[in-house]
């Protein structure tokens, strides 16, 4: 039986150490070494733990179908820890469409115990080297790793102290210690003379380290300025809205600290990109109306963009590598087709992709609340490259010229193609703090690997989006084919990874190099793929503008490729043949528990006929669009003399705000200012508060009274319950349609309301409520519009 060692107990090492232990049993003897005391890799994180790459309560980008291996479903996780235990309700049965990421590390922990023994998992274990030796005539791999004791002696906090060194010999290594090892740092220009300037003052976070602004901003400090966010794509987009949303709520929570009520948020990225809020329409435009469909059906962004019916016909191979010009217009015609435009209506070309910048590939944030604190100005998009920090002084005439105010500045440097006007440099005063969102540095995953191993697989620790050139769905290089990479990539897939490490264990069980092109040779082959890896990491050095924001981004296209290699069948049954999601649990092979699968798939086709059938994620999507400002009118009838009927006129303001009953997935202040116009001439000034919210469980929105004090939820008011459209409202050209009926005290408040969307966003719209009580007999109609 021929030994491997895994190193890493993240999802590629678990899906790793899984596939070789069941999918070809009796064939290898496993071990793993993690150097964390708990398996999950980035994901090993406990609910209110803090210190990890990313905050615990961090919801995924894609769903729970897509952030999942093949054979353990969500269902089978025990979540427990998401009771309101405060308010003594009993754990909800409910489990999140997008997991937080200390949920996904229960998920981990939870595959680990079902399917790896506890003893091939080896904790506190960090491999300081591992090099080729020959023994007894065969190559094998010398492994050294140390142990990491705890220690709590004279601490409160546990401390790990290095143990024991231990060396031993393995036939073959895996690298399952992930790509995302350690921050990569922000990289500035040097001043033209040479000399650094006065150090800067306000503090630096890396994205990753980034929890709230209390630890950003140190007690004491001045908290009226601007923080700046560096860096585009998803880790900027998710950290700027982070900082809007706790500046937001900051304002608007009941008993909140308005320390940070004057904050700015500035958000400094190189190149514009799409913002995609986590629900999307399915079918978003009518060939025969050529217009918006009005009342969409939504899904999972992952549900929509990773649909097998997106393909054209014939075999599916992965897309990699720089971007066709061609290839990359169809990329931005279709976001723009589930977003409902082209983001020029945030108010700010910074994020818009003109005609010319159309043909290098889109780059993509994943995040809900971004696009509408950029339409409301809590976020200022700043097109350019950070490449200096300043620190500021005080302004003539302060009353104490001895006295260093702790602020800064940033400037940026615009860039073509992407600002016309480049190159054209700004500055941004007054900074309090920097949050950078530079990526990652993969160089400690894998720098424990001997150099006569490195220099085989032409690592360049500069270029860090591709520091090794590897070959076959980037697992493998044929100089070392006793050495494997799961999941060594930008923006690994747990679909991928576990596609991959089927290819390694069908490989070293079998040595079969047939399933490589039957058009050349297995050398020729390995030539030919490393030549193209060099030639992406030579064009990505340069910032060449055709290199994607993930170069192996196409998820389908892998893991249709690896099946097809693997000679696996996808599970068609029940999608009408090649369409539905690509999810990991359509292919599923010998090693697998089918049960799960077959509850994963069955899991995923409810969800999708509910979307279609029972208007499954529509109040997800419209709560999400209804952040922000709006222009509000509403016409009052009464039908009682003492009553008067008239028009308002005025605003309408949803302030995102962190959820003050655990209950609910999200939360609004609704804040309405403007005048009213009665029949009779007469004109007053009026305001209104209510709190909106959202139930993920019962997939609905609920409106609220409040309190005197304008923030505190008080009792409720209306609930949205929206309707499949029927013959009637689809001939009238209507938006989707949600009703309610409430009895508050004596007056019957019955709604109906109407959502008219293009695309993911919110064109219009309106809530008409009939009040009847003893003392009230009035229909309001009020619409809303940008």
């Amino acid at each position: 039986m021929k030994s491997v060692l895994i190193v890493g107990a993240g999802p590629s090492g678990l899906v790793a150490a899984k596939t070789l232990l069941h999918s070809t049993p009796g064939k290898f003897n496993i071990t793993v070494l993690e150097q964390q005391d708990r398996v999950g890799g980035m994901w090993a994180l406990r609910k209110g733990e803090m210190g990890g790459k990313f905050n615990p309560e961090m919801p995924t980008n894609l769903s729970r179908f897509t952030v999942a291996f093949s054979d353990l479903s969500w269902n089978s996780v025990d979540l427990d820890g998401e009771a309101d235990e405060i308010k003594g309700k009993k754990k909800s049965d409910h489990m999140p469409i997008f997991p937080k990421a200390w949920q996904v590390g229960r998920y981990l922990e939870t595959y680990a115990k079902k399917y790896i023994p506890k003893d091939i998992i080896h904790l506190n274990s960090r491999v300081t080297k591992a090099e080729r030796i020959m023994q007894d005539g065969v190559k094998k791999w010398k492994v050294k790793w140390k142990t990491l004791r705890i220690s709590v002696e004279n601490t409160s906090i546990p401390q790990k102290a290095e143990g024991p060194l231990f060396d031993r010999c393995y036939d073959y290594l895996i690298v399952g210690s992930g790509f995302f090892s350690s921050p990569r740092p922000l990289a500035l220009e040097k001043p033209e003379d040479g000399i650094d300037g006065p150090p800067f003052l306000p503090k630096l976070q890396h994205s990753s380290e980034f929890v709230d602004l209390e630890t950003l901003l140190p007690k004491g400090s001045d908290a009226n300025g601007n923080i700046v966010v560096i860096g585009g794509g998803i880790s900027g987009s998710e950290v700027a809205a982070n900082v809007a949303f706790q500046i937001s709520n900051a304002k608007y929570a009941p008993l909140s600290k308005q320390t940070y009520a004057n904050c700015n948020v500035y958000h400094v990225f190189s190149r514009p990109f799409y913002c995609l809020p986590r629900y999307l329409p399915q079918d978003p435009y009518s060939p025969e109306t050529q217009s918006y469909k009005l009342a969409p059906t939504f899904c999972p962004l992952d549900f929509c963009m990773y649909n097998l019916s997106r393909r054209s016909d014939g075999p599916i191979f992965p897309m990699h590598g720089r971007v066709p010009p061609k290839t990359a217009l169809k990329s931005h015609q279709f976001i723009r087709s589930v977003l409902g435009g082209d983001q020029r209506d945030l108010g700010h070309p910074e994020v818009v992709y003109n005609q010319q910048q159309q043909e290098f590939p889109p780059y993509n944030g994943l995040v809900d609340r971004y696009s509408e604190f950029i339409r409301s100005g809590s976020i200022i998009p700043i097109s350019g490259r950070a490449i200096q920090l300043g620190t500021s002084t005080n302004e003539p005439g302060a009353p104490d010229q001895e006295t260093i105010i702790n602020k800064g500045t940033v400037k940026a440097l615009s860039q073509l193609p992407w600002d016309v006007y480049a190159p054209n440099e700004c500055s941004i005063n007054d900074v309090i703090g920097i949050i950078y969102a530079t990526g990652f540095s993969p160089r400690s995953s894998i720098d424990w690997l001997s150099e006569e191993v490195l220099r085989a697989l032409e690592y360049d620790e500069n270029a860090n989006r591709l520091p090794l050139l590897l070959q076959r769905h980037s697992i493998f290089n044929n100089r070392i084919p006793e050495l494997a990479f799961i999941g060594f990539y930008e923006g690994p897939f747990w679909g991928v990874m576990e596609m991959q490490a089927r290819l390694v264990a069908k490989k070293w069980a079998s040595q079969d190099e047939s399933a490589i092109s039957p058009r050349m040779s297995a050398s020729e082959a390995s030539k030919e793929e490393i030549d193209a890896m060099r030639n992406l990491r030579n064009a990505m050095i340069q910032h060449c503008k055709d290199v994607p924001q993930f170069w192996m981004g196409d998820y389908v296209g892998f893991i249709e490729g690896l099946a097809q290699e693997l000679g696996m069948e996808r599970n068609d049954s029940g999608f009408n043949g090649r369409k539905g999601p690509c999810i990991a649990a359509r292919y599923t092979d010998s090693g697998c528990d089918q049960s799960q699968a077959e509850e994963i798939v069955h899991d995923l086709k409810d969800m999708m006929e509910a979307s279609f059938t029972q208007a499954r994620f529509v109040a997800a999507a419209a709560f999400r669009a209804m952040q922000g400002a709006w222009i509000l009118r509403r016409k009052l009838d009464s039908r009682l003399a003492g009553f008067p009927s008239g028009i308002f006129k005025g605003t309408a303001n949803f302030h995102p705000r962190y959820p003050t009953d655990l209950t609910f997935a999200a939360e609004y202040l609704y804040v309405e200012e403007g005048v009213l116009t009665t029949d009779t001439g007469f004109t007053l000034n009026a305001n209104r508060r209510y709190v909106y919210r959202y139930d993920e469980a019962s997939d609905k929105i609920s409106a609220w009274f409040v309190k005197d004090d304008g923030k505190t939820v008080d009792y409720f008011f209306n609930e949205m319950q929206f309707q499949l459209p029927n013959p009637d409202t689809k001939a009238q050209g209507k938006g989707w349609i949600a009703k309610g009926a409430h009895l508050c005290e004596q007056d019957m408040y019955e709604s109906l309301c109407e959502f008219r969307f293009r695309g993911a966003s919110l064109d219009t719209f309106g809530i008409i409520y009939e009040v009847k009580g003893p003392k009230k007999d009035y229909t309001s109609e009020s619409w809303y519009e940008r």
